[in-house]
């Protein structure tokens, strides 16, 4: 599971991004399925493996530096 400190710092990079903090919608669609898209920004990322929301955090540096 991902740590709080991983979920605090992947919810301010999607903030910076442009992303919905609070429920997930259509701008997922790159991140997550369908049925993934189904609730809360904050719980999908909770639920994420360490190296999974490694993983979308260093997509999110990437788009936001860009």
């Amino acid at each position: 599971m991902a740590t709080e400190k991983q979920v605090n710092y992947a919810m301010s990079l999607l903030a910076k991004a442009g992303y919905s903090t609070n429920y997930m919608n259509a701008q997922f669609s790159k991140f997550a399925t369908m049925r993934e898209r189904s609730g809360k920004v904050q719980d999908w990322l909770a639920n994420m493996g360490r190296q999974e929301i490694s993983q979308l955090i260093d997509r999110l540096i990437k788009e936001v530096q860009s």
